[in-house]
């Protein structure tokens, strides 16, 4: 299934740039660290990384996850690419009406196309 609102699902930046490719956030510094090494990113590339799972989202295959008293979880595994290098990332979203954002993303495997 696709994920609800996907052309209009949104990513708060912070989540990226302060917390998953913060190498100082005292918890999201080892998805920092794997980033880093799968992909090459950091920090600064928070808006490349929300634009590529942005990109490709819609293409991805969806899978409920459970409900909260916030609305629906999804997760979907997109692939990545960065020059030659390639990794699977997977994605948490919160569905609630309309609105649909990422709530957690994180390097699941990946594969440099040069090996």
């Amino acid at each position: 299934m696709q994920l609800p609102n996907c052309t209009s699902a949104s990513i708060d930046i912070r989540k990226l740039h302060d917390y998953a490719l913060d190498p100082n956030h005292p918890e999201g510094r080892h998805k920092a660290r794997v980033f880093l090494s799968a992909l090459g990113l950091g920090a600064s590339d928070s808006e490349w990384l929300a634009a590529a799972i942005l990109g490709n989202i819609c293409a991805a295959e969806a899978v409920e996850f459970g409900h909260t008293a916030w609305g629906t979880i999804y997760k979907a595994d997109i692939q990545i690419w960065r020059g030659n290098r390639c990794a699977k990332l997977r994605t948490g979203w919160l569905c609630r009406g309309d609105t649909t954002k990422l709530t957690t993303c994180f390097i699941v495997g990946e594969r440099d196309e040069t090996a």
